[in-house]
Parts: structure tokens; C-alpha cells; sequence
């Protein structure tokens, strides 16, 4: 099995190198080439072969003869398209990694893959973090209090804020109450969360801790308005992700019982409620969970449903007969017991978005038992980037 780092690597030889532009963030020499945009010198273009190449060299040997290569279909535009940022916060500088360093900090200035509006506002906050004493954190020592600032961005370009920090001070408590509460003048900025991440474990995520404004960013995406939160997962490419939704929706036939599993705040389960009979929607995060049930009513939906629960234990459990199951899995994939119980439901198709092409072609290894691949097709949901998501759609076997 390919592993991430050769992959990259194949993206990176099926580019050639061939068209050499100015990098995004010129001020930087390219061994200081920040780790958000490590493609960033490369044309779009060159990208976009490098990735449909390395996509056909990965499925060579399983892709059926009777459907076409498939393709790795652009962003329209490929900067400014990411709906969550997160900056780092550490000894004096503000940004985001070079590439392949950990403890190294690029201080940026400005951020390409968000609206010039979305990084100023993160960075002025910073800003006024640091003059009023409230010190940032240091990934070494462990030292320090605010971790990150993270912005999610609708596609109204709508801002919803979330302040991550280790244990606060009363001087971080006062200070960071103020720059949130006068921040919010900002007509553009909907709300600001303080999230609390105590633990030396380095993550943008945290436990609610106080938040200003509007607690959730309404998201719109084709006909629905999705609310999510600061913790919440949401597709990245604020572009693509209709053209993405009309595909799957295309794959699924109307009048059908369906399953969309990893929902998350039921985007896909959502979509699909226009044309099918019923949509199931099973995700393990609780709070996504809350959400998609919000998100139904206030989209007034009621032919579609939500749990908690563990996709293998949900699929061992229940007795209910699916047509079509929609899988967007995290990086993992689907893995071995999912599989094998996707096999013994037999749905007639499996709709598979998967953001790691490698874990996907090798759950469609165990998946060949029973269905047949008769769709592949990529997006460029990370310009800038060697990643990119996958459609893949599967159809059980006579």
C-alpha cells in the first residue's frame, strides 16, 4: 500500500515541475514556503494533471475497463475557497506551519486560502491579544495561553470565531472578553467562541468555555441553510461542495431508502431529502448530531432522521433495509468491520466520499467481494495542496 508521504511524492513527480511560477507568498523563499499552500508554486494547471495523473496511476490495476479514467475536476477558483482556518499562535508569530515543521511558524501577513476580510480579522484579534498582555502559547514549553484562533467562513462570507487557549489568567479573562465583545461590530462577524484545550496536546478544537454573538454560522448549500458550530466538521471548498453534492444526489435514485453514514450535520442527508423516500443520517460526534436534528426542522425536512451512534455498531444492529448507503468517512476509511457489514446489508449501490484515496482504494479491495466500481471521479477540494477527495460509486454485483 502506498502510504501518504509516497503518494505525495507520485502527485509531486506527475506535476514535473514543468511550469514554475511566483509563489503566493513571494516574502517567503521556498524553503520557508508555508504549509497551508505547499503547492503554491506550481500553476493550476500542473496541479490538476498532477492529480488526475496520480489518481489513474492509483486505481490502474482495479479500474474496470468499461468506465472512462477518471478525472480531477478544478475548483473554480482555487484561492479563497476554505470555510475553516486554523492560525497558530506560538512565540511571537501568527500563521500556520512550514511545511514538514512542527515547532517552525510562518508569520503571515496575509492568507491566501481565505478572504483577505476573514485573515485580517484573525490577525488583528491576535494583535490585540498580545498588546493587552495576554501572552500566546509556546509549543515546546507548554507555556503561554492563547493556542489558535480559528475562523469559519460561509459562503456569504459570514465569520464565525473561535479563540482556543490553555487555562486563562484573570488579565486573559478581562482582555480577551473585551477584544470579543468589540469585534463584534463588525457586521460580518456573526459570533466568537472561547474554547478552552488545557492538555499539551496541540489541536484546534476545545471544550466550550464562554462565547459572544451568535453561537452558530448558518451555512448555505443549494436549497438547505446548515447551521454549524465551532467544533463541528464541514466540507472546506465553499466552490465545489454543490457540484459535489449534485453528483451524489445524481447517483441516487428517487424513491429510495437511504443511508448517509459519518453524516455530520446532515449536509448529504439533507440534499438527498428532496428526491428520496427516506434519508438516515448516523454519525458518531454527538454535537454534529444535534445539529443535523436543528438543521432538519429548520429545513423542514420530515422524511429524514438522525443518531448517534458507531457506524459498525449502527450497521451490527439494525434491521433496517437500505437501497443506497452514502459513506464520507474521516482519513481511515471505512475499514475492515464496516466493510464487511456494507457486504452483508447488500444495498443495491454505495455512494463513497472519501478524502484519502488511499484508504478508500483499499476498503474497495475488500468491498470487491460484492460490488463493482462504475464511477470514479476527484475534486480539488484543497487547491494549493497534494490532497483532493474522491467520488467513488460502487454497485453490488449480479
Amino acid at each position: 500500500m502506498l502510504t501518504p508521504k509516497l503518494f505525495r511524492r507520485e502527485i509531486i513527480l506527475h506535476a514535473k515541475i514543468a511550469t514554475k511560477i511566483t509563489p503566493l507568498c513571494p516574502h517567503a523563499p521556498p524553503s520557508d514556503m508555508c504549509g497551508g499552500c505547499t503547492f503554491q508554486d506550481i500553476s493550476y494547471t500542473d496541479q490538476i494533471t498532477a492529480k488526475t495523473s496520480a489518481l489513474v496511476a492509483l486505481w490502474a490495476d482495479m479500474l474496470p475497463a468499461q468506465i472512462p479514467a477518471p478525472v480531477v475536476i478544478g475548483s473554480p477558483d482555487p484561492l479563497h475557497y476554505r470555510t475553516r482556518m486554523d492560525f497558530i499562535a506560538s512565540k511571537g508569530r501568527f500563521g500556520l506551519r512550514r511545511g514538514g515543521k512542527f515547532n517552525y511558524i510562518i508569520d503571515l501577513t496575509t492568507c491566501h486560502l481565505v478572504p483577505t476580510e476573514g485573515f485580517d480579522i484573525a490577525r488583528n484579534i491576535w494583535e490585540q491579544a498580545i498588546a493587552a498582555g495576554v501572552p500566546d502559547y509556546n509549543l515546546r514549553t507548554h507555556e503561554g495561553i492563547l493556542r489558535y484562533i480559528v475562523v469559519r467562513r460561509s459562503p456569504d462570507n459570514r465569520y464565525l470565531l473561535a479563540l482556543i487557549t490553555a487555562a486563562p489568567d484573570e488579565n486573559a479573562e478581562a482582555a480577551l472578553a473585551a477584544i470579543a465583545q468589540a469585534a463584534l461590530a463588525n457586521p460580518a462577524i456573526v459570533g466568537i467562541h472561547w474554547l478552552r484545550n488545557d492538555s499539551p496536546s496541540d489541536v484546534s478544537f476545545g471544550t466550550p468555555f464562554k462565547h459572544w454573538g451568535a453561537a452558530l454560522l448558518p451555512m448555505r448549500v443549494g436549497p438547505n441553510t446548515l447551521h454549524i458550530g465551532p467544533n463541528t466538521f464541514f466540507q472546506n471548498n465553499v466552490y465545489l461542495l454543490d457540484d459535489m453534492l449534485a453528483h451524489i444526489a445524481a447517483a441516487v435514485p428517487a424513491g429510495q431508502h437511504v443511508a448517509d453514514l459519518y453524516g455530520g450535520v446532515g449536509t448529504i442527508a439533507l440534499h438527498l431529502a428532496q428526491s428520496a423516500q427516506s434519508v438516515h443520517c448516523v454519525e458518531s460526534f454527538a454535537e454534529s448530531i444535534e445539529l443535523c436534528n436543528a438543521n432538519i426542522l429548520s429545513n423542514q425536512r420530515t422524511n429524514v432522521t438522525a443518531e448517534v451512534a458507531d457506524v459498525a455498531e449502527f450497521l451490527k444492529s439494525t434491521d433496517r433495509a437500505f437501497d443506497t448507503i452514502v459513506v464520507d468517512p474521516p482519513r481511515v476509511g471505512l475499514g475492515a468491520q464496516v466493510c464487511k457489514e456494507i457486504l452483508r446489508h447488500r444495498p443495491q449501490r454505495l455512494v463513497y466520499v472519501s478524502c484519502n484515496p488511499l484508504s478508500q482504494i483499499e476498503d474497495a479491495k475488500l468491498l470487491a467481494a460484492g460490488y463493482e466500481l462504475t464511477s470514479l471521479v476527484g475534486y480539488d477540494m484543497f487547491p494549493q495542496t497534494p490532497h483532493f477527495e474522491t467520488l467513488a460509486i460502487f454497485d453490488r454485483r449480479p
